[in-house]
């Protein structure tokens, strides 16, 4: 008697949480959902939308146009692509795109417009939102620059700043060539014999082991020669592994239901105890050495000099514990940040000039005005007249041309109660509260407002003066380094790396993908072949964006020939 009094009562309780459950998700629904209706009634132009599913819909026909391993970054340009498709009378889609896609989670707005974006990222600059920050958060735990707001990130990024200034990096430029002149030896040994293709292989795996091999030189002041090794270092392999699994996450907003397992915790665990051990001695030795009286100064040498600055009871022999963890936490995020877009973008930038042959032979015209007639003495070049390298505007047209229609990241905002953004020519007030605000750096940089002929590859463009009709029309709509105070840190160094890469590169071989030999050497000659806009090369995979099956290529060497 008393069991099936307690059943009844259980099985009530069940019932009654059940409801309340159920009467709490469906009332989420309803203000999630009337969000979207409350906006079209102001004029807002807003998707297509249902009660039911929100914008998942329109995931799904990106995902229906896409192959299934298409990044989600991919899908500002398709609903630019596609955008009479949903905004019948609009050519480019309105500055601010809300996308409900709620319960994967609150929705975002798409910003496609500059002078709004400066809104939420330069003046005010809004706190990075949750999900950019948990993101990071397996490999950094928060303790890090980019996580990091308020008086907190100020502290730590002015630390940092004298690191990556020009200076500091032209005073490294004999360590940056000596890596990619590592790197060009290895592309010779790829290229075929007598002038032929040599075999096919993945061009991004070089160029991950040169960025990577820089970024530990510049943050740490060590050679880990990732590009002669046979075998990955113990530290390259955590580093990886732990964005694979950071990556999980980025599943909700491509609106899979699948994020970090549990069981993943082990794994980071001990990637991060991996990671420390590798990092710890590399502080350890610059705390005994004392001060660095060479004019480079790494992230560690910048870093230590502050070391009793946070605590006055700490030295260089007792650091404080809570420092050391900052230190660590912060060469983490630029070990990750400071070779994986760039090794990208690379790959993305040989692709661009393997398309535009003619700018490829400008981009080999200005190197030989410039550093001389011959290939081989670029290095000499460089060595003796750093300055050479910011004496190539076409060259850094050809890169920042490359990052505009190829910005491999972006920034999340939360914004505050009653915030609103505006855009020019209208009076169109769009509210943002309870949205993630996504800057579309693929949208600002496609903007027929801001961007003559904007989806053609026009290095000239940043070239030539104010008043000419190709010149960029506001510097907001080139945003591949993010915008304003919490812009990207590394940029320089990213485009200093570009350069070196270019001119050592583009005048001694030809690169061009090689698909068919991929095929061939994977077995994948009669499987089915994955192509966004018809293309094989296209932005893949979770989170971070990386070339299609890491850009598969084939090189050969080049007689060149000076142009006249």
């Amino acid at each position: 008697m008393g069991s099936s009094v307690g059943s009844s009562l259980l099985i009530r309780a069940v019932g009654v949480a059940t409801v309340l459950l159920l009467g709490r998700f469906l009332y989420r629904a309803y203000v999630q959902r009337s969000r979207i209706r409350a906006l079209k009634a102001q004029g807002i132009p807003v998707l297509p939308h249902s009660w039911l599913f929100g914008h998942l819909p329109i995931l799904g026909d990106w995902r229906a146009d896409n192959p299934v391993d298409a990044n989600i970054y991919s899908f500002h340009v398709w609903l630019i692509k596609n955008c009479r498709r949903y905004f019948p009378d609009l050519d480019f889609p309105p500055p601010v795109v809300y996308l409900d896609i709620w319960p994967i989670n609150s929705g975002y707005a798409i910003v496609f417009d500059p002078v709004a974006a400066s809104q939420f990222v330069q003046t005010p600059s809004l706190p990075k939102l949750d999900i950019a920050t948990n993101f990071l958060l397996p490999l950094t735990s928060g303790l890090d620059i980019v996580s990091n707001e308020g008086a907190e990130w100020k502290t730590w990024r002015s630390r940092f700043n004298p690191g990556f200034s020009q200076r500091n990096l032209l005073a490294m430029l004999p360590e940056l060539i000596e890596e990619v002149s590592i790197f060009v030896a290895q592309l010779e040994g790829l290229a075929g014999s007598g002038g032929k293709w040599g075999p096919v292989f993945q061009l991004e795996e070089k160029t991950t082991n040169l960025t990577f091999d820089i970024i530990c030189r510049a943050a740490l002041d060590l050679r880990l020669n990732e590009q002669s090794r046979t075998e990955s270092s113990p530290l390259k392999l955590a580093l990886l592994d732990q964005i694979r699994l950071m990556s999980k996450a980025a599943n909700s907003a491509r609106a899979l239901p699948i994020g970090r397992m549990p069981w993943y915790n082990v794994a980071i665990r001990r990637n991060n105890r991996i990671l420390r051990d590798a990092l710890m001695p590399q502080i350890q030795s610059k705390l005994q050495t004392g001060s660095n009286d060479s004019q480079v100064k790494t992230i560690v040498d910048l870093a230590i000099k502050y070391i009793d600055k946070d605590d006055p009871n700490a030295s260089k022999a007792k650091p404080n514990a809570e420092f050391v963890d900052r230190l660590i936490s912060n060469l983490k995020v630029f070990l990750f940040a400071g070779h994986d877009t760039t090794a990208a973008t690379i790959c993305l930038m040989m692709k661009q000039l393997q398309d535009n042959p003619d700018c490829l032979a400008k981009l080999r015209a200005e190197h030989d005005a410039v550093l001389g007639p011959d290939p081989s003495r670029a290095v000499d070049a460089l060595k003796q007249s750093p300055h050479l390298l910011y004496a190539l505007p076409y060259t850094l047209g050809v890169i920042k041309e490359t990052l505009r229609l190829n910005p491999l990241a972006a920034t999340m905002r939360d914004p505050p109660p009653g915030f609103y953004l505006t855009a020019p020519g209208s009076s169109m007030r769009y509210p943002i509260e309870g949205w993630g605000v996504w800057l579309s750096a693929p949208g600002v940089a496609r903007n027929p407002d801001y961007w003559p002929r904007p989806n053609e590859f026009l290095p000239e463009r940043w070239a030539v003066p104010e008043g000419d009709p190709l010149h960029p029309v506001n510097n907001s709509a080139w945003a591949p380094f993010s915008l304003g105070p919490r812009n990207c840190i590394g940029m320089e160094l990213a485009l200093i790396e570009l350069r070196i890469i270019s001119v050592l590169v583009a005048r001694r071989f030809d690169l061009e993908e090689a698909w068919d030999d991929w095929d061939k050497q994977k077995g994948l000659k009669d499987a089915p072949v994955l192509k966004m806009d018809g293309e094989r090369l296209y932005w893949a995979g979770n989170g971070i964006v990386h070339p299609k099956d890491g850009m598969p290529v084939h090189v050969r060497l080049r007689e060149h020939s000076p142009a006249v």
